[in-house]
Order: C-alpha cells, then sequence, then structure tokens
C-alpha cells in the first residue's frame, strides 16, 4: 500500500481523503504550522473585503464575534477561489467575486471590477500578499492580520511515498527537517507553493490544474 503525506489536517469530509483512500493509499495528514488568532478592535472602511484563504475567513469573523463588532455594511466580498468562497458562504448572503485560484488571473479579473478601489485583506502575518502585490498601484489595499501563523517546531514526520504541499510555510518547515527520497513522488496546489519547492531545490513535481482537494487527488491518481 502506498502511503501519503499531506501538509494539512484533513477532515472526514475531505474529498482528498475519501477518494484516495477508496483507490487504496495510506493517508497521513499533518499540517507543519501553527495557527493562532490575532486580535483587531475596528475593520477599517472600504468598498471590498478579499480573502487569500479558508483560514482568514474563519479567523475574521471569529475577531468579529470576540471584539463583539458588525459585519460591514454595503461592503462587497471577494475570495480567490472557491474553497475560500465556500467557507466565506457560512457567514454572508452574497459573495461578489470569487477567482479561479491562479493568483495572475485572478488578480486580473478582479481589477476589472475594483481598479482604483479600497479593498482590505484580512491575512495571516506572514501572508506573501500575492494579490496585493500585483494590484500595487493600481487597487487601494487595506491590510488587517487577523491570524498568525508559525512553523512547528519538535514534530515527528514519517516517511510517505507521496508528498503533497498546500503551502509555502509547510514547504519550507518540511525541508528544515527532512530530505527528499529519490523514489518519493512531489505534489503542488498551486504555483506560489510550487514555486518556494523550487527555492529549496526540489524541480520534479506536479502542480494540481486548481487548487483544491479535487485537483490534488486527480493528480496524484493521474501520475
Amino acid at each position: 500500500m502506498k502511503t501519503i503525506f499531506i501538509s494539512r489536517k484533513l477532515t472526514s469530509k475531505s474529498v482528498f481523503k475519501k477518494t484516495l483512500e477508496a483507490a487504496g493509499f495510506q493517508i497521513h495528514d499533518q499540517s507543519l504550522i501553527r495557527f493562532r488568532p490575532v486580535e483587531f478592535n475596528r475593520v477599517p472602511t472600504s468598498d471590498w473585503i478579499f480573502f487569500y484563504s479558508k483560514n482568514a475567513v474563519k479567523y475574521f469573523f471569529a475577531g468579529l464575534d470576540a471584539a463583539e463588532l458588525k459585519i460591514p455594511e454595503k461592503v462587497k466580498w471577494a475570495t480567490i477561489g472557491k474553497s475560500t468562497a465556500k467557507a466565506l458562504e457560512k457567514h454572508i448572503n452574497e459573495i461578489d467575486f470569487t477567482g479561479n485560484g491562479n493568483t495572475l488571473e485572478t488578480s486580473t479579473d478582479f481589477l476589472k471590477i475594483a481598479n482604483g478601489q479600497k479593498v482590505l485583506f484580512p491575512r495571516a502575518e506572514h501572508s506573501r500578499k500575492t494579490i496585493q502585490q500585483l494590484l500595487k498601484g493600481k487597487i487601494k489595499d487595506i491590510d488587517l492580520i487577523v491570524y498568525k501563523n508559525t512553523p512547528k517546531k519538535n514534530i515527528q514526520i514519517p516517511d510517505c511515498d507521496l508528498l503533497v504541499f498546500t503551502s509555502p510555510m509547510n514547504v519550507l518547515n518540511y525541508f528544515k527537517q527532512k530530505a527528499l527520497f529519490e523514489d518519493q513522488s512531489v505534489y503542488a496546489i498551486g504555483r506560489t507553493t510550487a514555486k518556494t519547492l523550487v527555492s529549496v531545490g526540489i524541480e520534479d513535481f506536479l502542480i494540481a490544474e486548481e487548487p483544491s482537494e479535487a485537483a490534488l487527488a486527480k493528480a496524484v491518481l493521474q501520475q
């Protein structure tokens, strides 16, 4: 039985987990990152609120509740992709823009409707701010740190046949603690994660067609 390491703790409803376990794989799901909320006491005024991730959604709305703040009125909502949009749908009635997960294409499409407007980005303390960098000078971006993401230390990671990475920080922390074996296969959820793999010397890997668990599972099964 082939084994898979994925750098994300999966739920029982995970498409990745269900698909690959049904195909006979054994999965070790383990995030190498620790997440902690960051308190905030106001939400800056903006035309848009744009979310990079499900964690940004989670900690933004948890922070609103903790500070007893109201959801901003007359603001438009945007997400980088479908997975983040699903998380946001639990809190609001309508999402005004959903990207396809590709940062370059998403930023280009978003600019068509948000050019020159104020955009609030609830994000992690160590976010790479990819969309903000791509749209620098074309929108008025506002940061709101809602959580910290730091590498876990002193963790045990089993040797697996396949390695599936879901974020740049997970890549960096994994290869600080383990080397790549010659016969291991490597997968990246998206291009930003892929760039980080290259930065640590990993060049032979596959990128999912889109940043989703379903696409990751498809990539694994197709190889």
